[in-house]
């Protein structure tokens, strides 16, 4: 896989916008960033690929944001990150990375279209002035210097305004103005997001902001070891729960069970393997766990709907 150095950075400071053509040896698109005096950036990534890239970006001082995922699917590892974790078409996510992580995403699609939303320490502070509650997850990332990301759906209401970056049909200093709207617009969307699913888990389900949080680590312990993973009553008590309450809040959290969490990851990192070229279907089912290769083939087809052998 062939590793692309982006430049300009995020962290350097040159004219805006930023503009970056992809090399013609490996495919077609640019990345534009543009930063605004509201201490936003806006990214809009369209590229088409011919062969399988992996992006190398940081360290940045613009490690808050929040992401939408349009077309494509990439696997993104972070160096202050012990797992992984996979970013596919119609998702978003906000995020908070230390200004020493190293970020690299592995492009595992011929076509990746993708908008982000970034903003400074200082942008953070102003916005989270009047109304801390809004911006708990990035304030106790900052607090605590915990990589953190998270990921929902794209709302229709979100998709409206991306599709209003995409056709953007204005330039010069119109633009600007646009497009600054539009990325204070997302922001507000995805910020009522967070905090619409927190009240609604705090209230309904029973399940406070320090059970996610358990439930997340727990997640990331799931994760860690794909082939000898933890079994639900150690996770439980890693997190302070009884099985039952562990099974029932991991289900709130996160749509499925740990079992199905697990599976999923697994296929995944499978796919990821895969697509490197750097095992064959045996060996990426063996690297995450799976002896039986008729039903990793079974269960791989039916998470992607195409055979093991195809991605190969």
């Amino acid at each position: 896989m062939k590793k692309i150095f982006p430049a300009p950075s995020l962290l350097t400071e040159v004219a805006d916008p930023i503009i970056y053509h992809l090399p013609e040896q490996v495919g077609s698109g640019t990345v534009r960033i543009d930063t605004f005096s509201s201490g936003l950036r806006l990214m809009i990534l369209d590229l088409q690929f011919q062969e399988r890239v992996s992006f190398v970006t940081g360290p940045s001082n613009w490690g808050f944001g929040i992401g939408f995922s349009l077309k494509g699917h990439s696997i993104v590892s972070a160096s202050t990150l012990q797992d992984d974790f996979h970013i596919e078409a119609g998702k978003s996510g906000h995020f908070f990375f230390p200004d020493t992580t190293v970020l690299t995403e592995d492009i595992c699609s011929d076509q990746r279209v993708k908008i982000n939303v970034f903003f400074d320490a200082n942008a953070l502070s102003d916005f989270a002035k009047d109304d801390e509650e809004a911006f708990l997850p990035f304030l106790q990332g900052v607090k605590n210097q915990v990589p953190f990301s998270d990921l929902d759906g794209i709302l229709p209401q979100m998709h409206q305004v991306l599709n209003q970056i995409l056709t953007c049909p204005y330039t010069g200093k119109t633009r600007a103005l646009f497009m600054e709207g539009k990325a204070l617009e997302l922001l507000a969307y995805k910020l009522e997001q967070i905090r619409s699913r927190t009240r609604s888990s705090f209230g309904q389900n029973g399940i406070t902001p320090y059970d996610i949080e358990q439930i997340r680590q727990a997640a990331g312990r799931l994760r860690q070891d794909p082939v000898n993973p933890p079994d639900i009553t150690t996770l439980a008590a890693g997190a302070g729960m009884s099985r039952s309450k562990f099974y029932r809040c991991f289900k709130q959290v996160f749509g499925h069970s740990p079992l199905d969490h697990l599976r999923s990851h697994r296929l995944h990192l499978a796919k990821h393997f895969l697509a490197q070229k750097k095992h064959n279907v045996t060996e990426a089912a063996f690297a995450v766990g799976y002896n039986n290769l008729s039903h990793f083939t079974k269960i791989f087809t039916a998470e992607f709907g195409v055979t093991p052998h195809k991605v190969f």
